[in-house]
């Protein structure tokens, strides 16, 4: 089930996010697992060979900021 990303507190916004290693992708906003009710983020690459693949990932694992050698950068940042 997917819920309006106000439901979410802490949640981002939807639309463009860069990655740290440089690809861009559409965030569509925040599901909930099933079993665990985790938050997860619903996005998919703006260039990718399948128009149907779509990811999620953890909302506070799309948050963070990780060590790219040396230098501290969001995972994620907004477009």
């Amino acid at each position: 089930m997917t819920r309006p990303i106000a439901d979410y507190p802490s949640a981002l916004a939807t639309g463009l996010y860069r990655h740290y290693k440089g690809k861009d992708y559409v965030v569509f906003g925040c599901v909930t697992h099933s079993e665990t009710e985790e938050v997860l983020v619903l996005y998919a690459p703006v260039i990718q060979a399948d128009p149907a693949r779509l990811w999620v990932r953890p909302l506070a694992m799309f948050s963070e900021s990780v060590d790219s050698d040396g230098e501290i950068l969001p995972r994620f940042r907004k477009l």
